[in-house]
């Protein structure tokens, strides 16, 4: 007879990780005690339904109608789900904070690790900025402008607070984006066990902010005034401010480009393809979860199907309650597009329009509810990308690498890591505004989609070419393996064509050629010959030390401190 193992203590499957984490070469210097629905809750916050397909709503209206949601939901979410299957699989063979850049080192060498780490480093630069600066348009236009305006003060997402020469350097929009950044940066600094039980009230802030929004919406919610019809492809956008009337015949507006209504439908994935965006978080924290193998990829696949389901329900519930739509998307454009939709540049949110019409001052709260949820966001976005360039830095990826390896001895997390993120996320965001006025959520959203998705099938590929990282996984897709890892490539080709178009003012294709040229430069003419690679210890008693001296640097600073 088989006799049953007992159960494994918390304390026992801490050593096996760190054990797995030893093999890979690795000392433990982060704090590991995350469990497994905290490794959830920080993809599934940075998925964030209430901001990825909130924020882009109305550039999902403006280029097919209610299509871009009822359809276009789905659609994506089917190949996003093969993504996520094919680097949950590969995440539980290689549990290691980083993770994207340390699988592609280890299945086929350290040039290949380097292009990953680069397209996800942009990528995660990129998705700090697009998220907190949605966060900020949200906070402004549902807290903060209305309590400053009862102080007499007119602050407002388009305020111009600093410009020269005609060109706005710093908007209301990016004031309180900058104060945002640093209130989550000092947050994440503070610890992972704050950033972690944060995430897990993001969860339910998510859950219970869309379950007000779809049962007050069919309960109370008023009869639909758009003259849109369901699961059809009408864009919204007439007034030709882009050039791209879709199709219309009806050349009134100004002159149109003339794009077939599928395409117009394939701009507006973007919608759902950014939302899916940020979920390899939980391969970044995977040195601070517990039982990391399964945990991270548990976190890393369930994060998008939960996304997919509560995300679908919401869109479904804003969708068949929308309120007229000429004041935000008008046939001819005012001088003045303040009160227009903010795919024109304007103060105006389609959902915060959809929530006022239907629910009056409970659809504001709710609005702000939104704009708390995108702000928590942003709180696990930092999280994630600073643990990723914290372990470039570690290998020496990166120039300034050796002050942004460096840990905080008294909370244990990468602190100047984080702090790099923060200040050039929103120097990037800046510069976005600069160049591309409006427009700068279209670019920052696009460029971290396409660099972030790039980097996912990286690895991906190399595991569907490559058989030795099998054995080492303990979440698989069996026989399937192969067949979901073609289907997520396929869809990661085309979205990067899709997403590099020049539509709506995207101005990202010359960035990508840009970032692609400098890094190619860089490359050839450093990184070649002097990159080693993962610098992992293979002897036990070192990784052994570091972490005595951490653990003995950390306790002479709480006893200091104390």
């Amino acid at each position: 007879m088989t006799q049953l193992q007992p159960p494994k203590t918390r304390e026992e499957v801490i050593r096996q990780d760190v054990r797995d984490l030893h093999r890979l070469g690795y000392a433990q210097e982060l704090f590991r005690t995350m469990g497994g629905f905290s490794n959830f809750a920080i993809s599934f916050s940075i998925i964030s339904i209430l901001t990825g397909a909130v924020i882009l709503y109305d550039y999902g209206l403006a280029w097919s109608g209610t299509a871009a949601s009822l359809i276009g939901w789905p659609l994506v979410t089917v190949f996003v789900l093969l993504i996520a299957a094919s680097m949950a699989e590969v995440a539980s063979a290689y549990p290691t904070a980083g993770g994207l850049y340390y699988w592609a080192s280890r299945m086929r060498g350290k040039n290949w690790g380097w292009w990953t780490a680069w397209f996800n480093l942009i990528g995660q630069f990129a998705i700090v900025a697009g998220i907190n600066y949605s966060a900020s348009f949200f906070l402004n236009d549902t807290i903060v402008t209305p309590i400053l305006s009862r102080l007499g003060v007119e602050y407002a997402n388009s305020s111009v607070l600093l410009s020269t020469g005609g060109t706005a350097i710093l908007t209301g929009q990016l004031a309180t984006m900058g104060v945002l950044l640093v209130i989550q940066l000092a947050m994440n600094i503070r610890g992972i066990n704050l950033v972690a039980v944060l995430n897990q009230v993001s969860v339910w802030w998510h859950i219970i902010i869309v379950v007000a929004v779809v049962v007050l919406l069919f309960v109370v919610g008023k009869p639909d005034q758009s003259g849109l019809h369901l699961f059809q492809i009408q864009p919204v956008d007439q007034g030709g401010s882009w050039n791209n009337n879709l199709g219309f015949t009806n050349l009134q507006y100004g002159p149109a480009i003339g794009y077939p209504l599928i395409a117009a439908f394939m701009f507006s994935l973007l919608q759902a393809n950014w939302t899916y965006t940020g979920y390899d978080a939980s391969a970044h924290v995977a040195e601070e979860t517990v039982a990391a193998r399964l945990s991270s990829a548990w976190g890393l696949f369930l994060s998008v199907a939960v996304s997919a389901v509560v995300g679908y329900v919401f869109l479904f519930a804003l969708t068949t309650h929308l309120p007229n739509l000429s004041g935000l998307f008008p046939a001819t454009l005012p001088t003045d597009v303040s009160n227009t939709s903010q795919y024109y540049f304007g103060n105006k949110a389609a959902v915060i329009e959809i929530l006022n019409y239907n629910l009056g001052q409970v659809g504001e709260i709710l609005s702000a509810g939104i704009g708390i949820a995108m702000a928590f966001c942003g709180l696990s976005s930092i999280a994630s990308a600073g643990r990723m360039l914290y372990a470039f830095s570690r290998d020496d990826g990166i120039p300034g690498s050796g002050w942004l390896k460096r840990v905080s001895h008294r909370y244990r997390t990468p602190a100047n890591a984080m702090v790099a993120i923060v200040v050039v996320a929103w120097l990037f965001t800046v510069a976005s505004g600069i160049v591309g006025g409006g427009t700068a959520i279209i670019i920052v959203t696009a460029i971290s989609t396409i660099f972030l998705y790039a980097a996912y099938g990286i690895p991906i590929l190399l595991a569907l070419l490559s058989d030795k990282w099998r054995a080492e996984r303990v979440w698989s897709l069996g026989r399937f393996s192969r067949p979901v890892a073609v289907g997520a490539l396929v869809w990661i080709v085309v979205l990067m064509v899709l997403f590099t178009f020049p539509t709506s003012g995207n101005i990202s294709w010359p960035f990508m050629v840009a970032a692609v040229g400098f890094l190619l430069i860089y490359y050839f003419a450093w990184a070649r010959r002097r990159f080693t690679g993962p610098k992992v210890h293979t002897i036990e008693a070192e990784m052994t030390e570091i972490e005595r001296e951490f653990e003995h640097a950390a306790e002479e600073v709480g006893g200091a401190t104390a």
